[in-house]
């Protein structure tokens, strides 16, 4: 419920991260596994090319590819379209791509705009940080000290 209150109404876009790591499509998996995902530790990226989204690379479709052709295929080759399970618009309330994240177990969405341009990635770290500072400065507006847990709505 406190979660709850804290994001409701809140647009992805106020606390998306907008300095997004994005993959070419032309590079091998063996560049992709060195240069993204052991460089950067996310286990899924955006593949972009001319500024538009051209879908995703996760870590289990790099996984299910054997290892001996990492350098014979490139990320166009294994990466997937976007979907409905892995996009948000800029808009789109807090909430919902909280539960799209907690439904999917996706913990990182894209956010695109409606001519399909990735805006930015929203991420369920981003989330937490987001709402920790929001109780932090907003938490004694809403639960005065001293009320009791369980008094409190």
């Amino acid at each position: 419920m406190l979660v709850s209150s804290a994001l409701k109404g809140e647009p992805v876009r106020r606390f998306m991260k907008t300095d997004v790591v994005t993959v070419p499509p032309d590079i091998s998996v063996a560049e992709l596994v060195q240069d993204y995902f052991y460089k950067h530790h996310y286990k899924m990226f955006p593949v972009s090319q001319n500024d538009l989204l051209a879908g995703c690379v996760t870590t289990k479709q790099v996984k299910d590819l054997p290892r001996e052709q990492w350098t014979n295929h490139s990320v166009a080759d294994i990466a997937q379209s976007c979907t409905k399970n892995n996009t948000v618009g800029p808009d789109t309330d807090s909430l919902k791509a909280l539960s799209l994240m907690n439904r999917t177990g996706n913990s990182r969405l894209m956010v695109v705009n409606n001519n399909g341009r990735l805006e930015g990635i929203i991420s369920l770290k981003d989330m937490l940080k987001f709402l920790s500072l929001k109780l932090d400065l907003e938490s004694d507006e809403q639960f005065p000290v001293g009320t009791p847990v369980n008094q409190q709505t």
